[in-house]
């Protein structure tokens, strides 16, 4: 499983809202991008900047809760139960987002994550 293309990533950030000023408009700090998978986003519109983090295989090896959590994710498109992991962000202490795919029609969409929310 190879990391997302900082393309990908900027491209699929628009489907969310940032934190701060609630716009959808991000991109990728070059500067971030290496092997390690943890990448900084910053928002175009505000400056706000948060992690992303693409590099799933160590987070899903790492995290025993997450595979089970995917598995109950149903598709948007098709309703299929069970999705595959591309990356997450955090975009706040509250609000961190997977994005995932589904295996069945191969929809991408994100889906918030209720257990890195932290109140």
């Amino acid at each position: 499983m190879g990391l997302p293309s900082v393309k990908e990533v900027e491209a699929r950030l628009g489907e969310v809202r940032c934190a701060i000023c609630k716009k959808n408009r991000f991109g990728i700090d070059s500067r971030s991008v290496g092997e390690d998978g943890n990448w900084k986003a910053i928002c175009r519109d505000c400056f706000y900047t948060f992690p992303v983090h693409t590099d799933m295989e160590f987070y899903l090896q790492t995290q025993p809760d997450v595979p089970y959590r995917l598995k109950e994710i149903s598709c948007t498109g098709c309703e299929h139960r069970g999705v595959s992991l591309d990356f997450r962000a955090v975009l706040s202490v509250r609000e961190s987002v997977y994005f995932v795919t589904c295996p069945s029609c191969q929809k991408k969409f994100p889906e918030r994550s209720f257990l890195e929310t932290f109140e």
